[in-house]
């Protein structure tokens, strides 16, 4: 038996029941939200991985709508264009923060906005037929993400880098080592010496205590009043000294002057004759103690000479008293004794007088040239050091203290 069914009317049949039932489906929900939304348009700076149409949309943790889309901006690629539907209560302000949540189990993404404050005014479109525009701050995960991404690359770099001085230094490094093995193998070797030296710095540490107790116990037997005065005057005697700089500068000054003027005189002396002078000195002396017995001899006989001119002064006198009295005839006769004794010491003194020539026969002109010129240098030298003793006896306060003088005030 043929069926008489028509296939074709089953088929549109069917699909009237199920559009009809879409559309049942669609007024029941549109029937259950008669909430007024508004829409916003988003720019989000980057990657937004996890954010579809459909994702939810809050505000201070509170779900209020959903987004519409989601794109890529046309005029810069490194940013994304979303859309999301709000209630129209939803008091979003020009400066309500927006910014995107990503869980982190599931990464489902979602939308957040926060804040704005009560007096700031509400969002409004920038031109009439378009969207109110906010601009997403960059992500909480985003910015760990690309911190740590950022964090790697310094590390990588770093390690390179690190890598590359070591290669570099490789052969500085080794005679680094090679130091410091050599360093520890001394400090082995020589334990003993560094005990030794450790025991010896002990020793004077506890000297160093002992110093330091028996200062301490001085500056406390000392009276504080003494201690600062002596400091005072201490600083005052620096302030002093600090002060008068410029006169000793000058004393030594002069002080070089002088001491240059003996070195020029030493260095106009020839030393060949200095030498000669104190060679024919030495030769005096040697003959001084070769004749020391005709020295002696010389000395004695100067010695009468003496006595004989104060006897013969007595007679002298004793003569000019006869002049005054009536003793003609004893008066000439002492004239006679006097002429006698003048004339015996006038032979003596001619005998002496040619023992002494012998004995200095040694010294020739020569040699006493040589003392002259060297008793001429001396002098010279002499003279600067006497203008220079002068001139400090004369005003020694100019050289201690600086200055002229002591100032005079008139009135």
């Amino acid at each position: 038996m043929e069926t008489k069914a028509n296939t074709t009317l089953i088929g549109a049949f069917t699909l009237v029941v199920l559009a009809v039932f879409g559309l049942f489906l669609w007024w029941f929900l549109r029937a259950g939200d008669t909430t007024v939304r508004t829409q916003y348009g988003i720019v989000f700076p980057g990657a937004v991985a996890g954010l579809k149409p459909g994702a939810s949309v809050y505000f201070n943790g509170l779900r209020v709508g959903d987004v519409r889309s989601v794109r890529v901006d046309p005029k810069d690629p490194r940013q994304v264009l979303g859309v999301i539907s709000v209630a129209s209560d939803t008091p979003v302000r020009s400066n309500t923060r927006v910014s995107l949540d990503v869980a982190l189990l599931s990464g489902v993404a979602a939308v957040s906005l926060a804040g704005g404050s009560a007096d700031a005014p509400p969002l409004v479109p920038p031109a009439p037929g378009e969207l109110p525009m906010l601009r997403a701050d960059p992500s909480a995960i985003q910015d760990l993400l690309q911190g740590a991404r950022q964090i790697m690359t310094n590390v990588d770099n770093l390690v390179r880098r690190l890598d590359d001085t070591i290669a570099a230094g490789q052969g500085g490094f080794d005679r680094s080592l090679r130091n410091v093995e050599r360093f520890t193998q001394a400090l082995g070797d020589n334990a003993d010496n560094i005990n030794t030296f450790l025991s010896q710095v002990g020793g004077i540490s506890k000297r160093l205590d002992v110093i330091l107790s028996q200062i301490e116990s001085v500056m406390q037997g000392t009276e504080p009043g003494r201690v600062a005065s002596i400091l005072r005057n201490v600083d005052d005697l620096t302030r002093g000294l600090a002060s008068q700089t410029d006169s000793f500068a000058e004393l030594i000054r002069e002080a070089k002057t002088a001491f240059g003027s003996a070195g020029r005189t030493l260095a106009a002396l020839d030393a060949d004759r200095i030498n000669r002078s104190f060679a024919n000195i030495e030769r005096f002396t040697q003959t001084l103690g070769d004749n020391s017995a005709n020295v002696d001899q010389i000395v004695k006989n100067a010695a009468e000479v003496s006595a004989k001119l104060n006897g013969m002064a007595d007679r002298v006198d004793a003569l000019l008293r006869s002049f005054d009295g009536n003793g003609g005839n004893n008066m000439f006769a002492e004239f006679t004794n006097t002429a006698r004794s003048i004339r015996t010491l006038a032979e003596r003194l001619d005998t002496r007088t040619a023992q002494l020539s012998n004995s200095i026969s040694g010294f020739t002109d020569r040699t006493l040239r040589d003392i002259q010129s060297l008793s001429a240098d001396g002098r010279r030298t002499l003279s600067e050091l006497d203008r220079t003793l002068r001139a400090l006896e004369r005003n020694p306060q100019r050289f201690i203290f600086g200055g002229s003088g002591v100032p005079e005030y008139r009135r």
